[in-house]
């Protein structure tokens, strides 16, 4: 409490009376003084009517127009009487704002109440300002606290996102938006599954209200429509957060795009199958090149010489084709490594086409797939017979402004074609893989007078 009582011994006889209610004093020479005291943050101020005429005034006012919005700091004003107040007085004591006036005499417990409840007022305007930086300090963490998530969160190569604990989402970081391309707030609630695959819709419910069922992690793959059109694999993960009762909280996820991995690993999975199959292939070719070798010749002699000349062409051909796996190639060099092994003194093949460049897996598929329709032809068709032919040609046609590439392979002068009753791996790696390899689109039609096959695709697709 600050003093202020100029004459004769108010201020001792008040500080005395302060000191004995335990009430710290501090006795205060003018009102400047009163003002470095309002600067320090003093409690109170007890202050007589007749000081506040003294020099210092404006010092006062500044001080108290100074102090931050939550000070109201409170004056107790003790005056002579309502009738002996000055004007000048009477705008001093407006000027305080929160003053309390106090007449002389009074007694010693009526000051000494007041005094309380002015310090009261003034200790709760601190401890409201202390809760006011608290929660003004708490603002901030939290407002940091979400800046630093949203800066992980959008930062990661991750699509994030959560839900509320009934699996309502109710959030997607900035990667989700940016990989579907869809509006913000677009896919919130279960608007979620309908950019699924729709041969994956009904799996990812069934397997995410298990998880909401049974508060098991959360696990799928499935194909997740890009903002291009297009469905893109993507692995879907997501985990409970509990609190300490096991309760859950909230559900968070991340989504992964795991295509090119996917795309890989069924490429593998068919190369694999490929090469089982071209093994199996290659096994019943020299079966039936060493069966028609030996009986068109002459002698044993003349059939060892050519069994060793053909087997030593198809492992030229084998050559040619794991090299031109590593790089580009030509599409001539292509086909003739796919026929060479097939190729034999009666000249069943008639090939025509300029000699393109060609990538090396689109130069790998053709290859497999001249292969496997000459060794079907060896077997069954053109190639099984003495004036069986086989025309290979390709070109470059134009339409509607595109340039595609256009390959045929048809058979004629064997016996007649009959569709067969199921498709075999050969067929479905002749028309998926090889249309796939060139971005374009394969067809096998089994004509009666021949076996015909066409590829048609983009002319960037011969070397993508």
């Amino acid at each position: 409490m600050a003093i202020l009582a100029p004459r004769g011994r108010d201020s001792e006889v008040a500080r005395q009376v302060l000191e004995n209610a335990g009430i710290a004093a501090v006795v205060a020479s003018s009102l400047h003084q009163v003002a470095e005291l309002v600067e320090a943050r003093v409690g109170a101020v007890l202050i007589t009517e007749e000081a506040l005429n003294g020099p210092g005034s404006e010092a006062l006012h500044q001080a108290l127009a100074a102090q931050p919005a939550w000070s109201d700091l409170p004056f107790v004003v003790l005056a002579n009487g309502a009738n002996s107040r000055s004007d000048a007085a009477t705008r001093r004591m407006d000027d305080l704002g929160n003053a309390i006036l106090l007449s002389r005499p009074l007694h010693t417990e009526e000051l000494v109440r007041s005094l309380r409840s002015a310090l009261k007022a003034r200790r709760r305007q601190h401890e409201a300002r202390k809760r006011l930086e608290e929660l003004q300090l708490r603002e901030v963490q939290l407002f940091e606290s979400e800046a630093k998530f949203q800066a992980i969160a959008n930062f990661v190569d991750q699509m994030i996102w959560s839900t509320r604990p009934d699996g309502y989402h109710d959030y997607y970081n900035d990667r989700w938006y940016a990989f579907t391309g869809v509006p913000a707030g677009s896919t919130d609630g279960v608007a979620w599954n309908g950019m699924f695959h729709p041969q994956d819709q009904e799996m990812a419910w069934q397997r995410w209200r298990h998880s909401l069922e049974t508060g098991e992690p959360y696990e799928i793959e499935y194909r997740l429509r890009h903002r291009s059109g297009t469905y893109r694999w993507v692995l879907g993960r997501a985990q409970p957060l509990r609190d300490k009762n096991g309760t859950i909280l909230r559900w968070y996820g991340t989504c992964t795009d795991i295509h090119e991995i996917k795309i890989a690993e069924e490429q593998r999975q068919l190369m694999l199958g490929e090469m089982n199959h071209r093994v199996k292939n290659t096994l019943a070719m020299v079966n039936v090149m060493v069966s028609q070798t030996l009986r068109h010749a002459d002698s044993l002699t003349e059939a060892r010489a050519a069994i060793q000349s053909r087997i030593g062409m198809m492992a030229d051909a084998h050559d040619r084709l794991i090299n031109a796996t590593w790089s580009e190639t030509r599409i001539t060099e292509a086909v003739e490594a796919a026929l060479a092994p097939h190729r034999s003194e009666e000249g069943h093949f008639t090939i025509t086409g300029p000699d393109l460049p060609i990538g090396s897996k689109q130069a790998l598929a053709l290859t497999m797939a001249l292969h496997e329709l000459a060794t079907n032809a060896s077997k069954y068709g053109a190639l099984s017979v003495f004036k069986g032919k086989v025309r290979i040609e390709w070109s470059i046609e134009k339409r509607q402004g595109q340039e595609l590439f256009h390959f045929e392979w048809r058979e004629s002068g064997g016996p007649p074609v009959e569709a067969p009753t199921r498709r075999g791996f050969g067929s479905r790696m002749i028309e998926q893989a090889l249309a796939g390899y060139f971005g374009g689109e394969a067809e096998l039609v089994y004509d009666s007078a021949g076996l015909r096959f066409s590829l048609t695709a983009p002319l960037e697709g011969l070397t993508l």
